[in-house]
């Protein structure tokens, strides 16, 4: 992907740091106030206008002459910054008095680049396997690199994207003292062209006492993604307040904080998760209050926390009526024309649209996350099971060219595509070392056919190499096509073998990556690629496609891969989409499918004329299913079919493949219609378009009329409401 252009000032520019040795052991977990740095510059007389433009590795907040710049604290956007930074650009008219000194100010958080060494599921340490270091920044203005930094210490005494903000609200600001310029991570600046992360909604919560004048619940009405904004009044100076943030409530009516606590860090014996660690490592925030007068507010900076509710106790008086808020965050996506105007002909269809649209929003953090509590990480099999329906509902282009870019950085050393993106040590039944499991590392092709086929955006084919190289490493390490390692069709009640998975979406890989040879005129590449698909195909047809139809166990999983993605022999389609039939009628319409089988079976029962019983699973009332979540109260969708109250994430997006379902087949009618399953399916049509190179038409609304219509849809469950354009 061509990044763009940068100034030469800002790579002239020095990285700026405070220069403080780094913690060990339990320091790592103690107050480390966050570093503001200022420095000054001038405009010529009669200029008119100026940008600044910020460099950072970890989290910036910015301020010119004491006017705060930055949307949100949680910039610039995560990336591999050994390999990529993404600078932002301030516009400074109106911010600066010409042409007289101006003060730049820019706090620094620690983001994902500083993590404390918390062992997440007792053992993996994600700060060992990233770029980490102190949070460092470069500013220039115009074509001047900004110099003569000094610095001071905060009020914010603790700030960590998993464990939350400490604030002391009563803390003077420390001395200033010099700055220095430190070595920088490594990755070069570039221009951020992905979504900024901005607030795309607002929440008002309503309070009530858990414990007469010492604690109070908000419930903020749902599931979401971002920061509080409370007010206190009253409140006396040095007065402290905790706040701890959940999906759920305990039955005592406290908040229960399980389904998202980091990386399971809870109490278990045996288990070390670190010196100093807290356990459980919930969502916390702590601030101590000024005692203001005219009250005062907090907003936790440099973290986000996913919840609808939050338990706040202290020793000060707490929150009135209008007193609590929840500022929601997101990446800065356009709704599509389509999903702007979307209005699904059930109720209880809109129902699950608005419920799936939450999940993804909420999971939209600069990475495409699986869940943005626990571990926010960008999974590249959540990516292959719901880009497409991202795709139907948001212009998705800058985003996942951006999410292309950090697996290629990931990918340029070894040519090991990971398991996440960026990398955090987590390589589960891969090929060793960092690489991850195939169906994982497929994200990469199939995000490359998506930018293709909603946006005709041949950017995506400057990844190609990535595809290439890995498919040779994969090859030698496979010569005879299958692959016996994956985590498979994760969270499938009834699941597919693993080897049958990772073989199927070993084709899959090598059938995008010969069409994008194609595209590019190579070749010797295609025929190299399209040879090895079909030498994959013939091996998974001869070791899990049986004459009757049925493949492998006959689960619904199992069918549903097999003939989604084209491995049943022709002659064979029409008894396998049979079995398929027979395994969703077999269990009452109720889907026991996991990560990728659910879109593979609904848009595989469409596609061969079936809509109608794609309908009744993703209508079926009780467990398991989307209704059942809806059921229980849930206005985001669940990690699993069976409801968690202490493990898994109650917002996670894989399940949410359903809303492409719903978005292009939810409005037909039930009546069955006839197909022969011998000619190419709409899964094989879509798929063909990638050597066809003819983009889709895809309307987009301007970001003002796109995020209304996005606060609309996104209601909390309840009476259908429909956002006109």
């Amino acid at each position: 992907m061509t990044l763009g252009a940068i100034s030469a000032a800002i790579l002239a520019s020095a990285w700026i740091g405070d220069g403080r040795p780094m913690p060990e052991g339990a320091e790592w977990f103690a107050d480390r106030p966050a570093p503001e740095f200022r420095t000054w510059f001038s405009l010529l007389p009669g200029q008119t206008s100026a940008v600044l433009r910020v460099a950072a590795a970890g989290y910036c907040d910015v301020s010119v002459n004491g006017r705060r710049l930055s949307e949100t604290s949680v910039m610039p956007l995560w990336s591999p910054c050994d390999h990529t930074i993404y600078a932002e650009d301030f516009s400074l008219d109106g911010a600066v008095p010409w042409p007289g000194s101006n003060v730049v100010s820019v706090v620094l958080g620690n983001g994902f680049r500083n993590l404390p060494p918390m062992r997440f599921w007792g053992g993996k340490v994600f700060r060992d396997a990233m770029a980490s270091g102190a949070p460092v920044f470069k500013a220039s203005v115009g074509d001047i690199p900004l110099a003569g930094w000094n610095w001071r210490e905060t009020g914010i005494l603790r700030n960590c994207v998993y464990l939350g903000a400490h604030v002391d609200a009563t803390r003077s600001a420390g001395e200033w003292r010099d700055a220095v310029e430190v070595e920088g991570p490594g990755g070069r600046v570039v221009p951020r062209r992905a979504p900024a992360i901005v607030q795309i909604g607002r929440l008002r919560g309503k309070a009530k006492w858990l414990e007469k004048g010492r604690v109070q619940i908000v419930d903020f009405g749902e599931n979401a993604t971002g920061v509080p904004e409370f007010r206190f009044r009253g409140a006396r100076r040095g007065g402290t307040v905790e706040i701890v943030y959940g999906e759920r409530l305990n039955a005592d009516g406290s908040v229960n904080a399980l389904t998202q606590t980091a990386g399971q860090i809870k109490p278990k014996e045996g288990k070390d998760y670190g010196e100093g660690c807290p356990c459980p490592a919930v969502q916390r925030d702590v601030y101590v209050c000024s005692g203001k007068r005219e009250g005062e507010t907090f907003s936790p900076p440099f973290v986000w926390h996913v919840c609808r509710y939050a338990e706040v106790r202290g020793d000060v008086a707490l929150l009135g009526e209008g007193d609590a808020e929840f500022l929601k965050l997101a990446s800065d996506v356009r709704d599509t024309a389509l999903a702007a105007s979307f209005l699904a002909g059930d109720n209880d269809l809109q129902r699950i649209h608005e419920m799936c649209r939450r999940t993804f929003l909420a999971n939209l953090m600069g990475v495409q996350s699986d869940c943005p509590g626990r571990e926010r990480l960008g999974y590249g099999g959540d990516v292959v099971a719901t880009c497409d329906a991202y795709c139907l509902n948001w212009d998705m282009r800058e985003f996942y060219l951006k999410t292309l870019r950090d697996f290629a950085d990931e990918a340029a050393d070894d040519g090991w595509i990971t398991e996440t993106a960026p990398y955090a040590g987590i390589a589960t039944r891969g090929f060793g070392g960092r690489a991850g499991p195939i169906s994982w590392a497929l994200a990469v092709p199939v995000l490359m056919d998506a930018l293709l086929r909603h946006y005709g955006d041949e950017r995506a084919l400057e990844f190609y190499p990535v595809c290439a190289r890995y498919a040779r490493l994969v090859a030698a390490k496979c010569p005879d096509g299958i692959v016996a390692r994956c985590l498979g069709d994760h969270e499938a009640i009834e699941r597919a073998p693993d080897d049958m998975v990772a073989t199927a979406h070993w084709h899959e890989f090598l059938r995008l990556t010969a069409d994008f040879a194609r595209r590019l005129g190579r070749g010797e590449d295609e025929a190299e690629f399209r040879a090895l698909s079909e030498k994959t195909a013939a091996a998974f047809a001869e070791k899990w496609v049986e004459e009757d139809g049925v493949v492998a166990n006959g689960t619904q999983s199992a069918q549903s891969i097999a003939l989604y993605l084209g491995l049943v022999p022709e002659r064979l389609r029409g008894a396998a989409f049979a079995r398929l039939v027979e395994a969703v009628e077999a269990k009452g319409f109720a889907p026991t499918t996991g990560i990728f089988s659910t879109r593979y079976m609904l848009m595989a029962l469409s596609e061969g004329g079936r809509s109608d019983i794609a309908r009744r699973i993703v209508l079926h009332s009780g467990f398991p299913g989307w209704m059942h979540m809806l059921e229980r109260g849930a206005t985001t969708l669940w990690e699993t079919w069976k409801e968690s109250d202490d493990v898994y994430s109650n917002c996670h997006p894989m399940f949410g493949s359903v809303d492409e379902w719903i978005m292009r087949y939810g409005n037909e009618r039930d009546a069955p219609r006839s197909s022969t399953l011998s000619e190419p399916g709409r899964s094989e049509m879509l798929r063909m378009s990638t050597s066809n190179a003819t983009p889709a038409s895809v309307t987009f609304l301007p970001p003002s009329v796109s995020r209304e219509c996005g606060r609309e849809m996104l209601s909390p469950p309840g009476p259908i409401q429909r956002c006109l354009a």
